[in-house]
């Protein structure tokens, strides 16, 4: 179980690579993700260092602004190309970190050995909606690097996904309960999800009625 506190495509990639590291027999395969996700260059600093590296230089960029500001667009259009010019240039723009953050991330895990360990490792199945994060393309690239296979629910379906059976019994058990602060809250959320998440009736009834497959 892991919950994630940032909703973005790098942070499930991370989720991904932890999936595979906790269902992989090989130690040197662990170590390699472990090293991959840890890297030092995925730090905020090492990245907008990097990227004031690629900035234009303050002239270069005073007179770009001035072009602007001279040329024969509209007053609205010149106020609108400039701030657009500002924000790709400003290095603490949270859209650039995480685009090179993505960059930087699946290029630590193209390393070969990872690649080659993970082809003979027994491939993982995740069942997941169709949230946008869950098509990007830096996921659909970590997937074939970590061998794990993604199964899209159907658009709009939400109740086809057996977790939410495990979030259900989770919220009535939580309702019945008692609880003076967030750390008993959050116990009584643990051994229940970790007493419940195993049991084969979640799963096989699941693949019974949506797939229609007895699997026994």
């Amino acid at each position: 179980m892991e919950a994630n506190t940032k909703n973005n495509a790098f942070q499930f990639v991370i989720t991904l690579c932890h999936y595979r590291i906790e269902n992989m027999t090989n130690k040197l395969g662990k170590q390699l993700i472990e090293e991959a996700i840890k890297n030092e260059n995925l730090s905020d600093e090492k990245i907008k260092k990097y990227l004031s590296s690629k900035s234009l230089n303050e002239m270069d960029l005073i007179n770009k602004i001035n072009n602007e500001l001279y040329n024969d667009n509209s007053k609205q259009k010149s106020i609108e190309k400039i701030q657009k010019i500002c924000r790709k240039e400003d290095n603490n723009n949270s859209r650039k970190i995480w685009y090179e953050k993505r960059l930087r991330l699946i290029n630590n895990l193209l390393n070969p050995k990872i690649t080659e360990i993970n082809s003979k490792e027994k491939k993982i199945n995740i069942i997941l909606d169709n949230a946008r994060i869950h098509h990007a393309k830096i996921v659909e690239k970590a997937c074939e690097i970590l061998n794990i296979n993604l199964i899209f629910l159907k658009p709009y379906c939400p109740d086809l996904n057996p977790i939410e059976d495990v979030w259900r019994k989770i919220k009535s058990k939580v309702y019945k309960s008692m609880y003076k602060n967030l750390n008993e809250l959050i116990k009584i959320f643990e051994d229940e999800f970790y007493k419940i998440v195993d049991l084969t009736s979640f799963y096989t009834n699941w693949v019974n009625e949506y797939l229609g497959i007895n699997i026994w």
